[in-house]
């Protein structure tokens, strides 16, 4: 009937011990192993113990203590049962299994009495291997997650619902003086929390308090005072932690310091400043620059376009007002690159549209190059009609194409070579082509060969920026054209087409002089500017177009003259010295004349100038020093 027993066992206990789930022995008085259930048998091997006494079996298993030392007799809770006569509970034993397991258990042992004689013992062993594994892991991942939340560089605390402090890590420790079991009215005298704008933050109001509420917060800018007396910048966070049931237990805190975050910020947006108002210093300079440049060029050009348009030099004479011509529009350019920059980086070039007979720009671009061509051996040859070719556009940004691509040309053919710059022109369109026999351009190069910073990597084409044939890319389609690049391959030259719309020339300025009254027909004009020489040309030049010709200095002596001789023009300069062009023009569209047509004219040009003077009331803004075909072009329109 019974799993394991001696003779002697009794069968009515056996029984009962048979009937139970967890290992069970009987024992005579003196430690003798008389019975084994069969759970013990099936975990603990036990049935081999039955006849052998529990001292016995000590010497030779291994037998553990739960601190991990051998166990003695004495201490066993048979043993102790027996010597005591009381019952041993909650013993805890560490056993070895067969199979070399180390098992964790559970004992309570009682003594078996006949009548005040003890007869031996029963004991119940309660195998709690799981559950120590659980505690073990339960305490390993604990100290992991301990250790992990000590590495991070946020403080990081959790507050029971009691409102004291039951852990904080390294950094809290560390950075506010936190510390374990520091209760909230500890916590307000040891730390000064505020809201962002300084204020103080309640008890009730503290991210903690709203947690243990239920409340989730994020990212909330606090100042903290520390126990050393610095405020830092921290953002800060609370989550309610909740048991299985949802009852809330704890909030848990953290808080990022964000102080040299912050620091750095706000030095960066000082430096942005600080470089936005350099920089608009620096425009408001290079704008000034440009007036005073521009203001000393009008009545040199003026005078030379005067001339021009009289007629009647002699050859010498000629030479000489053309050179003069060509060197001071080639300033105005160089005055208007300084303002150009900007507009460049920002996509805002602007072009500035004349009648100019494109044989010019292509001629005043391979010049330069016939001495370096011929000292580099390169036989460098120019093509160009016979006859004029009218174009309304940028002529100088038309030489600056072909600048760019002889300059290329010139670069990459070798000694002995042939470069060939050729303008044809047929009804509305024009041809510019430079062909050389250099290096050529690889296949794949061709795709990208005019985009930005892009340099050909099949042939040896590099050198400079890589910006050069994106200019010339950028400058033609302003123009409204195209340019293509051909080329047979590495070592096979290459050439370069600009196809170009002539649009609708302008009256040509190469022509005989128009004669005084066709062009402005005794129309009544004012000239507001406070420069003589300036004044006195412009003055000069309308009337030779047949205009009649009012002027006055100053702003208010402007307003005078245009109430009293309503004009029905106003050329009006900008910088005056007692009120300014823009007053100028508020005044005259308030109480002047009706129908009259106002005009700026001012040394600045910035695109703002340009809207300031129309916001004023003028209807256009011409830039010193002034164009006289785009001048004319502009007042002959009524």
């Amino acid at each position: 009937m019974s799993a394991g027993r001696s003779p002697s066992s009794p069968d009515r206990l056996e029984v009962v011990l048979d009937a139970l789930v967890e290992p069970a022995l009987l024992t005579d008085a003196s430690g003798l192993v008389t019975f084994v259930n069969a759970v013990a048998i099936q975990h603990l091997s036990a049935d081999k113990d039955i006849g052998v006494s529990v001292s016995e079996q000590i010497a030779r298993s291994d037998l553990r203590a739960p601190d991990g030392r051998p166990l003695t007799w004495d201490e066993h809770p048979v043993r102790r049962a027996l010597t005591t006569g009381r019952p041993v509970t909650g013993a805890g034993l560490l056993i070895r299994t067969a199979n070399g397991l180390q098992t964790t258990w559970v004992v309570n042992t009682a003594p078996l009495r006949d009548g005040a004689r003890i007869t031996g013992t029963v004991s119940v062993y309660h195998d709690l291997t799981r559950w120590a594994q659980l505690e073990t892991d339960l305490a390993d991942h604990g100290e992991r997650l301990e250790a992990m939340v000590n590495l991070v560089s946020d403080v990081v605390f959790v507050i029971d619902t009691t409102g004291r402090l039951t852990f904080v890590n390294a950094n809290g420790e560390a950075q506010l003086g936190l510390e374990v079991g520091l209760s909230t009215v500890d916590r307000t005298r040891r730390l000064d929390v505020r809201d962002a704008a300084g204020q103080p933050i309640p008890i009730e109001g503290a991210l903690s308090a709203r947690a243990l509420r239920g409340e989730t917060t994020s990212g909330i800018l606090l100042l903290v005072r520390d126990p050393r007396g610095s405020t830092r910048h921290v953002i800060a966070s609370a989550h309610p932690l909740r048991r299985p049931d949802g009852a809330i237990y704890a909030a848990l805190v953290t808080m990022k310091d964000v102080t040299d975050e912050i620091r750095s910020r706000h030095e960066l947006e000082a430096a942005r400043e600080a470089a936005e108002e350099a920089n608009h210093l620096k425009d408001q300079f290079i704008a000034a620059l440009s007036h005073e440049l521009r203001t000393p060029l009008q009545p040199i050009l003026g005078w030379t376009e005067v001339l021009r348009r009289r007629g009647n030099l002699d050859a010498v004479a000629t030479q000489a007002i053309e050179a003069i011509r060509r060197n001071i529009r080639q300033q105005v350019r160089l005055v208007d690159d300084l303002l150009d920059l900007s507009r460049i980086v920002h996509g805002k070039l602007a072009l500035r549209y004349e009648t100019f007979d494109l044989r010019d720009p292509v001629r005043a671009a391979a010049e330069p190059f016939e001495e370096a061509a011929a000292l580099k051996r390169v036989r460098l040859t120019l093509s160009i009609p016979s006859e004029p070719v009218l174009m309304w556009g940028d002529g100088t940004r038309l030489q600056q194409i072909a600048t760019n691509l002889i300059s290329n040309a010139v670069k990459f053919t070798p000694p002995g070579g042939a470069v060939t710059v050729q303008l044809v022109a047929n009804e509305g369109e024009a041809l510019l082509e430079v062909e050389d026999s250099g290096e050529g351009i690889a296949p794949d190069d061709l795709a990208v060969i005019f985009e930005a910073f892009r340099q050909a990597g099949g042939s040896r084409r590099r050198g400079g920026l890589g910006l050069g044939l994106d200019l010339v890319r950028r400058l033609t389609e302003l123009h409204g054209g195209t340019v293509e690049a051909h080329s047979d391959g590495v070592g096979y030259g290459a050439r370069f087409s600009v196809r170009v719309p002539l649009g609708q020339p302008q009256p040509s300025v190469e022509g005989p002089p128009t004669a005084p009254g066709r062009r402005l027909d005794q129309r009544s004009m004012l000239i507001i500017e406070d420069n003589a020489d300036t004044r006195e040309v412009m003055r000069f030049m309308l009337e030779s177009e047949g205009a009649i010709v009012h002027t006055a200095e100053t702003g208010n002596e402007g307003l005078r003259r245009a109430i009293e001789v309503t004009p029905e023009l106003v050329l009006c300069d900008i910088g005056l010295p007692d009120i300014d062009g823009l007053e100028v023009a508020r005044r005259l569209r308030r109480h002047g004349p009706s129908g009259m047509r106002l005009i700026a004219l001012s040394g600045y040009g910035q695109p703002e100038d340009v809207q300031h003077a129309i916001d004023a009331g003028f209807e256009a803004h011409l830039t010193k020093p002034i164009n006289l075909d785009e001048l004319l072009s502009l007042l002959t329109v009524r």
